[in-house]
């Protein structure tokens, strides 16, 4: 075997060093880069689990700020309507106080007798309590009771700008005798119940009632708590003012009502799904509740919550009834809410707003989980660039062995020192600080993670403001559709007169909004003792802007018809003309060229004539009865006129027809013929005509409402509803043929 020479030795013990040095420095390098890989992605991880905590937070704070802007905005709506009370009482006690105090100015007025005649909605009467029923007690009484009596005329008219809620507005004497006015239907007119009446005119003395005696001792207005009047079932609110004669203490003003507008108020869900709300009075006591259990419903055993065994629901007692507003965490009956509460200064009240703890904090974590998406999508994206860079270095160091064996520490700690600075640069990030930039300028995937960290950080930011503003924009709207949804409700008639109320005719009416507002709208009122008006229209478009076209047109139309009859015989007026009137009102000003179909009519109950103006509406079907059956037909004009505040200059035709007993009309809007099913096919006039052929002669106007809907829900089965749909049926009894 042949030698080898010194320098080939001293050949292969260099590159023997040399490999063992590449060995050592490439092994060293190599793990270097794993340990700054594996200390990158556990500081991302920590990073990412920050920013998400703080995402959370600043959510759970904006929907906690929500809810409390829904309570407060409950408590000012209640406080608005009790305030109106407020001030109506103080106006009907001064009135009283003039009318007392100047006995020489005044006039008797005619007014009704409770224990002979049956009360009417706005009508005033005069009571005697059984104390002071005998002779001689009225009439020594007589002479002032006639100079009280000048208060009816603004009983009554008060009574009517309460119509549609269910109470009373009375002046109490101290001497005993009282004069009150009923806003919706007295609870005793019908033949039924005549037990009731009599029992109530036998017992009722209203000194003894505590809003008298409370107001009289307090010397001023109050308010006395949510409680069930008499036999009613349900509760009513009193505010009462004392009133003198000129001289000393004379007797109370008192304004009774249903609380149906606090109920408004506070049935809104809001925030929260399950709409749990309630009302608490100055002495923790759970005046009205959505909550049908536990300790926060209405029962009249649970007296003051404030004496409960949880302390966080005590504690937020204490500040309501306080008269303080805010947004407490509280258990209720194991469950975890969020309490969010506002004053009602003008009763001592305060409302509460309830919403599960969990439904509050998932938007919350909804957030924090995006935020860690994002996190874990950038740490695969750190991941896969660290693997690409350590294929790339070790290629690289196989072929520069030399070089790299020298440079290699060089070459680690500056590829090193860019990812600690990115790291500490989102560690600043994670604190919150979304305005901080990394400049890391590597001209490698290092200075790409950086500009992508940059642009994280700014769609993190971009995200907060977006969440924030949306948040508050979509409680905005749903805060105004639901206010314009109860004005427009609150202006349709609720209250429909019935054969046991009035024999001459039935009356009922429907409005279904496609929207949370829409544009149909009906309306009927009496013109005097034998006629009444009504009326069934549709505004063009949907939404708030059909809305609020839809109340100008409703109450340009009233204004319009009363105006005519006020000095005049219903008989003598020209409808037409009355509605050439209300288009060319209309017409001024609309610019946004909204238009109005109207069908109008008045029946003359005493003869059965039915004058009407159509004006671009559908044709209502009248049902003549003969022999027990209905045989319904479109009462069709052979030209159809113009909507209302289309053309200014248009002219109107009015119609007549006569009624026999027993015939109907169906009055509707095109909700109705051109409802369609999930194939596009509309319901049409054939089979409405149909449906109501099928209808029995002697159905009630509310059942023959409800077939037509139940039939229309039958046909369109799980399409979505299109338009408005607004229904009135109309059935004549009075009229006899000879």
């Amino acid at each position: 075997m042949k030698k080898r020479d010194i320098r080939w030795k001293l050949l292969l013990l260099l590159l023997f060093a040399g490999l063992l040095s590449f060995i050592a420095l490439g092994s060293a390098t190599l793990w270097g880069m794993y340990d700054a890989q594996h200390v990158a992605m556990e500081k991302c991880g920590q990073i990412g689990a920050d920013a998400g905590t703080t995402m959370e937070t600043l959510t759970e704070s904006f929907a906690k700020k929500r809810l409390f802007v829904t309570a407060e905005k409950k408590a000012h709506m209640v406080e608005r309507e009790f305030r109106s009370l407020k001030e109506d009482t103080e106006y009907v006690a001064i009135l009283m106080e003039r009318i007392l105090s100047t006995p020489e100015e005044r006039k008797p007025k005619p007014f009704k007798r409770a224990e002979y005649e049956p009360l009417f909605a706005g009508e005033a009467c005069l009571y005697y309590p059984p104390a002071i029923r005998s002779h001689e007690m009225q009439t020594a009484l007589s002479s002032e009771i006639s100079l009280a009596s000048n208060i009816v005329d603004t009983l009554e008219d008060m009574a009517e700008s309460y119509h549609g809620y269910k109470g009373f507005v009375c002046v109490a004497s101290q001497k005993g005798y009282y004069f009150s006015a009923n806003s919706a239907d007295s609870l005793f007119e019908v033949e039924e119940d005549s037990n009731l009446r009599a029992e109530f005119l036998a017992t009722f003395e209203p000194r003894e009632t505590p809003w008298y005696k409370s107001a009289m001792l307090a010397n001023k207005t109050t308010v006395d708590d949510i409680h069930l009047f008499e036999n009613e079932e349900i509760p009513f609110v009193s505010f009462s003012t004392p009133y003198s004669d000129g001289r000393e203490f004379a007797g109370i003003a008192n304004i009774s009502m249903n609380v149906i507008s606090l109920y408004r108020a506070i049935k809104d869900k809001g925030f929260d799904a399950s709409g749990m709300n309630f009302v608490l009075n100055d002495e923790g006591i759970v005046l009205y509740s959505s909550i049908e259990k536990g300790i926060l419903s209405d029962s009249e055993t649970n007296g003051d919550i404030r004496r409960s065994s949880e302390q966080s629901l005590v504690a937020a007692a204490e500040n309501m009834v306080a008269g303080e507003s805010g947004v407490a965490f509280v258990n209720v009956d194991g469950e975890d809410y969020y309490l969010a509460y506002a004053p009602i200064p003008s009763a001592g009240w305060s409302i509460g707003t309830l919403a599960r703890a969990d439904e509050v904090i998932a938007p919350a974590r909804e957030a924090r989980d995006s935020v860690l998406a994002q996190v874990d999508e950038f740490a695969a994206s750190m991941d896969s660039i660290f693997r690409k860079n350590l294929r790339e270095i070790g290629v690289l160091l196989i072929l520069l062995l030399v070089v790299l064996v020298v440079a290699s520490r060089k070459v680690a700690g500056r590829f090193v020192q860019p990812i600690l600075a990115l790291t500490e640069g989102v560690r600043d990030i994670a604190r919150g600080d979304l305005d901080r930039k990394l400049n890391i300028t590597t001209g490698d995937e290092i200075e790409t993670l950086s500009e992508s960290v940059n642009h994280m950080t700014d769609e993190l930011k971009k995200y907060a403001e977006n969440l924030s503003r949306v948040t508050a924009e979509k409680q905005k709207i749903a805060t105004g559709l639901s206010l314009a949804r109860d004005i427009q409700e609150g202006m349709l008639p609720k209250v429909f007169p019935s054969v046991t109320s009035d024999s001459r005719y039935e009356i009922f009416a429907t409005m279904e909004a496609a929207k949370s507002v829409g544009g149909d709208f009906y309306d009927f009122y009496g013109l005097d003792e034998e006629h009444i008006a009504v009326t069934m229209a549709d505004v063009s478009g949907k939404g708030i802007p059909a809305a609020l076209f839809m109340m100008i047109s409703k109450t340009i139309l009233k204004n319009n018809v009363m105006g005519a009859v006020q000095s005049r015989n219903p008989e003598t007026v020209n409808w037409a003309e009355v509605m050439n009137l209300s288009n060319r009102q209309l017409c001024e000003n609309n610019e946004e060229m909204m238009f109005v179909t109207v069908f109008f009519g008045v029946l003359n109950l005493r003869t059965g004539v039915f004058s009407y103006v159509n004006c671009g509406h559908n044709a209502p079907l009248m049902g003549r009865v003969s022999e027990g059956k209905a045989e319904w037909q479109y009462i069709r004009d052979e030209k159809k006129l113009h909507m209302l505040g289309v053309v200014e200059k248009a002219t109107y035709m009015e119609k007549r027809i006569q009624l026999r007993h027993g015939d109907m009309l169906y009055l509707y809007t095109d909700g109705v013929t051109e409802a369609m099913d999930e194939e596009g096919r509309l319901y049409s006039e054939e089979r409405l005509q149909q449906t109501l052929n099928n209808l029995s002669a002697s159905i009630p106007m509310k059942e023959l409402l409800a077939a037509i809907r139940a039939d229309i829900e039958e046909y369109v089965g799980e399409a979505e509803q299109s338009d408005d749909i607004t229904m009135m049926g109309i059935r004549y009894l009075s009229h006899t043929d000879a």
